[in-house]
């Protein structure tokens, strides 16, 4: 009897094991590079927090890197995928095999912030712009906005400032009449009594953050890159139907206590998400062409040989017949 007994729990531990072995098996791993801890991350955080990653049998390992490591990482398929939007499309505009498979930004989420004596945009004229460096989309996207609003951007003088903490900084001390901050910038501008002088996702489009396949990853592991995209098109759902939930987790993953703040955040930043993960054709060819223009290149880009939301829709498909809801 004691043998049978000692024969039954060594069996029964062996079946624990491998029942414990197999669901971990089933779990694919994936490295993930996300450029910061802002809410644009949003959705593949709360895919994380909410279990959609495992749904779909992912395990993803966030890796924090600066855009340009990361763009390298996803070339040299050191990550799986990246998460940084815009730099995906540059590194692919570049020549290399990048592909654009998920958009969970469409347009940008910078705001124009003057200093203490400026009061409107017609203000700017004759005073110091602050950018963050010659080519970026702070700058091009400065451009783009006083052109629209009927300012040319030669009646500006634009210093190249840096960061956002510098930019910030020179704004409300004054030393430059105006820079382009994202929030919570726009916030803290609010708090300190500088003036929101616009929005630039009202001027144009922008691939503010998605997901950057390589080209071999997208036909070797259709499986997995659609895993993921779906895991963060539930993500991107949940972000818009569910306000507290998010904002508690996004203050977990920014690291920040100040729930106001937070709060702010998320809704200064909600109109510059998708709802669906994808970018129309003519969105596609205004972003390729402003990345061109920052990039000083001249011409036309394919859209076709970037983006690729195919998957994206299929996933959108099999959540609708799931009856999936957030």
């Amino acid at each position: 009897m004691k043998l049978y007994k000692a024969l039954f729990s060594a069996c029964l531990l062996l079946i624990l094991f491998f029942n414990s072995s197999s669901a971990q098996e089933k779990l694919v791993s994936v490295n993930v590079s996300v450029p910061s801890l802002s809410f644009d991350q949003a959705p593949y955080v709360i895919a994380k927090e909410k279990g959609f990653f495992r749904e779909e049998g992912i395990s993803p390992i966030f890796i924090l890197m600066a855009s340009g490591v990361a763009s390298k990482a996803l070339v040299s398929k050191d990550v799986d995928f990246n998460t940084s939007g815009s730099p995906a499309v540059n590194t692919a505009l570049a020549g290399f095999p990048i592909r654009a498979v998920f958009a969970n930004g469409s347009r940008t989420d910078m705001y124009l912030i003057g200093s203490k004596d400026i009061q409107s945009l017609s203000a700017l004229k004759g005073k110091k712009v602050g950018i963050g460096g010659i080519g970026g989309l702070a700058d091009i996207g400065t451009r783009r906005f006083l052109k629209a609003n009927g300012i040319d951007a030669k009646e500006v003088t634009f210093i190249v400032l840096g960061g956002s903490a510098v930019r910030m900084a020179a704004v409300a001390s004054g030393a430059v009449a105006a820079a382009p901050l994202s929030p919570p910038r726009d916030y803290m501008a609010k708090k300190a009594g500088l003036k929101v002088l616009g929005y630039f996702g009202d001027t144009f489009p922008s691939y503010m953050g998605g997901i950057g396949v390589h080209a071999d990853t997208l036909r070797d592991k259709p499986r997995v890159v659609k895993g993921f995209i779906k895991a963060s098109l539930k993500g991107l759902k949940f972000m818009h139907a569910r306000k507290a939930e998010t904002v508690e987790m996004m203050a977990r993953f920014m690291r920040v206590n100040d729930r106001e703040m937070v709060e702010a955040v998320y809704d200064s930043s909600l109109h510059a998400f998708t709802k669906d993960g994808v970018l129309g054709p003519e969105v596609q060819q205004e972003i390729l062409a402003i990345a061109l223009e920052g990039m000083g290149r001249s011409g036309e880009a394919k859209s076709a040989a970037i983006f690729d939301f195919g998957l994206v829709r299929e996933a959108a498909k099999e959540l609708e017949a799931e009856g999936w809801k957030p």
